[in-house]
């Protein structure tokens, strides 16, 4: 950031210098232009550089801290996103049971199913580390209930495969 920051400043420098923006390379010189859109090039230039200096200080936000979008979570957790379903219909059944009753309906062909429920299930664990988890975007995917698919796969699968 410091040498972005850095060259920021020096061109702007520079144009203060050099109003006539043609000692700037051409190329240069239409993007500064469109991204401007009528502000003092120099001032544009060293409020973008003010503006990284002060994201730099506050730091990288945690993941869970993102805004992460409705296609954005389907991209990422598809298989959770459909384990929500079948719960809504199984909805008189213990948790454990459905999980177990969805590896156990793919057997015994299940390991890319059960692959992609416990691969989803531990990345939401390390990318959503608090207790409600994935809770805000599935009511169901809480800390303790990603773990319980988790061990739940790995019984079916050390049960039945090992």
């Amino acid at each position: 950031m410091y040498t972005a920051t850095g060259i920021l400043d020096t061109v702007a420098d520079h144009l203060e210098r050099n109003p006539d923006l043609e000692s700037l390379p051409s190329n240069f010189l239409e993007k500064i232009k469109q991204a401007c859109d009528g502000m003092n090039p120099a001032d544009y230039l060293r409020t973008l550089a003010e503006i990284t200096r002060t994201l730099e200080r506050q730091g990288v936000p945690e993941y869970w801290e993102l805004p992460m979008g409705s296609w954005e979570f389907l991209q990422t957790f598809p298989h959770l996103f459909g384990l929500d379903a079948i719960l809504m219909d199984e909805g008189d059944q213990e948790f454990t049971d459905v999980v177990r009753s969805v590896v156990a309906s793919e057997h015994p062909y299940c390991h890319e199913r059960a692959a992609s429920y416990t691969t989803e299930a531990q990345r939401a664990l390390v990318l959503f580390p608090g207790p409600d988890a994935l809770k805000k975007r599935l009511s169901w995917a809480t800390h303790s209930r990603l773990q319980e698919v988790i061990d739940t796969i790995n019984e079916h699968m050390q049960r039945e495969h090992s």
